[in-house]
């Protein structure tokens, strides 16, 4: 069973703007609420099969998942998979021009694997519109934030 939401905004900025600020991911913690930090096991540039490391803290519990990048495309579109005991997540963002902005789609799909993750799907279902919502209007605020400081 698995739980899934996307959720898609207009942006002023050009894709390659929306792509730069999503593939640094020493800023990921600035739009991602629960994150704590990624960091990537290699150096240079990122890369389909690049492993990361995912640092998060959810309702007080910290945690660590392990993460792949499974599309990098520049511009366009980028994928990851994060894992843990207790479940699969992926993250994808599809970036498309819109006149001279943005319209960047952001889908999360949650597969479950322990038993508590299975209970707690109903949670996890319920949350996850929210927080898919809120985390792509963080993406606007640091987007407008970054144009004003250039």
């Amino acid at each position: 069973m698995t739980i899934a939401f996307e959720h898609g905004i207009e942006l002023p900025q050009p894709p390659h703007q929306v792509f730069a600020l999503l593939a640094d991911y020493s800023k990921v913690p600035l739009w991602l609420k629960r994150c704590e930090g990624v960091a990537k096991a290699s150096s240079g540039p990122n890369k389909v099969g690049d492993k990361l490391r995912y640092a998060y803290c959810e309702s007080g519990r910290h945690g660590l998942m392990d993460g792949v990048i499974t599309a990098y495309e520049q511009d366009r579109h980028m994928a990851y998979r994060y894992f843990d005991k207790m479940m699969a997540v992926v993250v994808e963002f599809h970036m498309e021009p819109s006149g001279e902005g943005t319209r960047l789609t952001h889908l999360i799909d949650i597969t479950p694997h322990s038993f508590m993750a299975k209970l707690m799907s109903p949670v996890f279902k319920m949350k996850l519109p929210k927080q898919t919502i809120q985390t792509t209007e963080n993406i606007r605020d640091l987007l407008a934030k970054e144009a004003v400081s250039l």
